[in-house]
């Protein structure tokens, strides 16, 4: 074996490692800089620079720490498993589309999600500290005080932990829930405590039940249910989402969109203001004539801002309350047809109103009743 070659190979595949090295570092100090929301990485998400690592892989390697050292890629996951921000990032594409001006963009943007988990029972009123019907609090009064747990401590203290914290409960005894929530069923209301809790089966990724009609994924990341509490819905990080609030929140956009749609140009571009972000000249919206000295911002006033919102919200509450309608009715049916007995407990209570408003008085049972079931 000659030495030398050995010595001239290692030599030289220590120098292009190091060559190597100091490439993907200097492109790494290229691409990695500093703004006041944090770090950033211009060459974005590893995965986007897969492609590329044959022909730079000094540069795909660089890609690969910046997305690590910037949390790039986590950034983008959890922006996809974030409901609230997935619903606010389509009511700023539809605002987009629709070519709103900022504040009525604005308003969408935020009111999305919030209409969103409205009308999915996820908030409840601010009158209650936006705590949802059937739940408890998350800072309730004492037990003495109450011990149900319903009444928090401060609806204002509620509402702050629910919104700004993102905070959530339990549901209460069925007892308690059924106060408020007279429309759900013993059984269903047993079905979805279940449901909520599930996850796979010890080595399974995916768990489904036929019986409950439910699927759960592994940790429980993403669940689905087609009963729910008499409403279809897929949770994403134990946040739920109703398929009547999906479609009353659409409603609501669509109405919004056509609404700011068909205002008049008058009405669209009513208020002008300087835009100190820019200069002139200006293209004037409404004549179509450009005009010159400081550049000026042409948007709806605040109260059509706000008629627009109205629009799309009480579109939102009208079609998500008509949909989730049809789904307790579809519900009540289906208890009616597999469990009559406990349709008519949950209907009428006691066997004698029960007789007493299907006109058999005489009955002495419950069975006695299925045959009178309309």
């Amino acid at each position: 074996m000659n030495v030398n070659t050995v010595t001239n190979y290692l030599t030289n595949s220590l120098a292009s490692v190091q060559k190597f090295v100091h490439s993907a570092a200097d492109e790494l100090r290229n691409i990695v800089y500093k703004s006041r929301y944090g770090y950033g990485s211009a060459a974005g998400p590893a995965a986007r620079n897969v492609s590329q690592i044959s022909k730079d892989p000094a540069g795909t390697v660089a890609a690969a720490i910046g997305d690590v050292l910037t949390d790039q890629s986590r950034r983008a996951i959890w922006k996809y498993t974030n409901i609230p921000r997935m619903a606010g990032e389509v009511g700023k594409t539809v605002s987009n589309i629709t070519g709103m001006d900022p504040v009525t963009g604005a308003m969408l943007a935020v009111g999305t999600p919030a209409v969103l988990l409205g009308l999915s029972g996820r908030t409840g009123p601010l009158s209650e500290g936006m705590r949802p019907k059937g739940y408890k609090a998350v800072a309730p009064t004492s037990k003495e005080e109450d011990p149900t747990g319903r009444t928090p401590q401060s609806k204002l203290l509620e509402a702050g932990l629910r919104y700004g914290f993102g905070q959530t409960s339990q549901l209460l005894p069925y007892q308690e829930f059924k106060k408020e929530r007279p429309d759900v069923s013993p059984s269903t209301y047993s079905q979805y405590r279940r449901y909520e809790h599930s996850k796979p089966e010890a080595g399974k990724l995916v768990s489904i039940d036929p019986e409950g009609q439910s699927f759960t994924t592994v940790g429980g990341l993403v669940r689905g249910t087609a009963k729910g509490l008499n409403d279809p819905e897929i949770r994403v990080k134990g946040m739920p989402i109703t398929l009547s609030g999906a479609i009353g929140t659409a409603a609501g956009l669509g109405a919004a969109a056509t609404a700011y749609s068909a205002l008049p140009l008058g009405v669209k571009y009513a208020r002008s203001t300087i835009d100190l972000s820019r200069s002139g000249p200006t293209t004037n919206p409404i004549t179509g004539k450009t005009e010159t000295g400081a550049a000026r911002t042409y948007s709806p006033s605040t109260l059509t801002s706000l008629g627009v919102a109205a629009v799309g919200l009480g579109t939102a509450a009208a079609v998500g309350a008509a949909t989730k309608k049809l789904f307790q009715k579809a519900a009540e049916q289906r208890i009616k047809k597999e469990n009559p007995v406990e349709y008519l407990k949950h209907k009428h209570g006691s066997l004698e109103q029960a007789s007493t408003a299907l006109g058999v008085p005489q009955a002495q049972s419950w069975q006695q009743l299925v045959p009178h079931i309309k």
